[in-house]
């Protein structure tokens, strides 16, 4: 399995607008891991290829990271920064010559046949300027490829919102609440990608860092990366914010950054 983080930010990406903070100034250098665009990534295995989420950023993550084919998207919530992109799946789908079936919670496929309700009519597919999208609300346990996924129910606002596992990997990237038995379903795991914002355990919708680490803890991957991260977390210098914040980072886990490739 390859996985490709096609995008490691928070939903103001970084740099924010307008904000001359250090990781920000550093992230508008030219290969700097701090430049972060919208969560997202992008799955190789078995011969297909999957997309979690379609962020504001989609066309430039998928040419950046020369992804060349798309047969299936998987949704985690209906949230802008995870929703945003769908009409950038016309170039696939066109290029392919396929209709695209997209996956995700009953709520988030209801909100984007409402706000893209062109892309599941037939007749508005002339032009070739529209994609064509076939919607599988998911509530449970399902078979794509002839692998199963599986949805982790997780709190994260006032919104549905799953992670998923695949195989032996576990995919979390929008998380305050990670109920008992969700955690569960993500036992045995080898490789987690998990939510962890800032170091601010107050925040109302995302983990912190401290958070993230005590679900790694608890589940033992041999790795753990996190995302969906905002600009007061650092590349160049995380293992000594860790230290600031009398957080002791274990060896596996680190910081995802855009571009990144993980296999598993």
């Amino acid at each position: 399995m390859k996985i490709t983080i096609l995008g490691s930010g928070t939903s103001t990406g970084v740099p924010e607008y307008k904000c001359e903070c250090e990781t920000c100034q550093d992230a508008r250098v030219y290969g700097s891991k701090n430049y972060r665009t919208r969560t997202s990534i992008h799955i190789e295995f078995i011969g297909k290829h999957l997309q979690f989420d379609v962020a504001p950023n989609f066309i430039d993550q998928i040419d950046r990271n020369k992804i060349d084919r798309i047969d299936a998207v998987i949704y985690t919530h209906c949230h802008a920064d995870h929703i945003s992109g769908t009409n950038d799946l016309v170039m696939p789908c066109r290029k392919q010559q396929i209709d695209m079936p997209i996956y995700g919670p009953e709520e988030t496929i209801r909100i984007i046949q409402r706000n893209f309700d062109y892309m599941f009519l037939k007749d508005t597919f002339q032009g070739g300027g529209v994609a064509h999208l076939l919607p599988h609300p998911v509530t449970e346990s399902f078979s794509l490829f002839d692998q199963e996924i599986i949805p982790i129910p997780v709190q994260h606002g006032t919104v549905v919102t799953y992670g998923y596992r695949i195989q032996n990997f576990g995919y979390v990237p929008d998380v305050k609440v990670l109920p008992e038995a969700s955690l569960q379903l993500l036992q045995g795991v080898d490789l987690l990608i998990i939510d962890a914002l800032s170091f601010n355990p107050g925040h109302p919708t995302h983990f912190a860092v401290q958070q993230a680490i005590e679900v790694s803890e608890k589940l033992q991957p041999k790795a753990t990366y996190l995302t969906h991260i905002m600009h007061r977390l650092d590349h160049r210098y995380f293992p000594e914010q860790c230290r600031e914040q009398g957080i002791d980072l274990p060896d596996n886990i680190e910081l995802c950054f855009d571009g990144q490739v993980l296999d598993l």
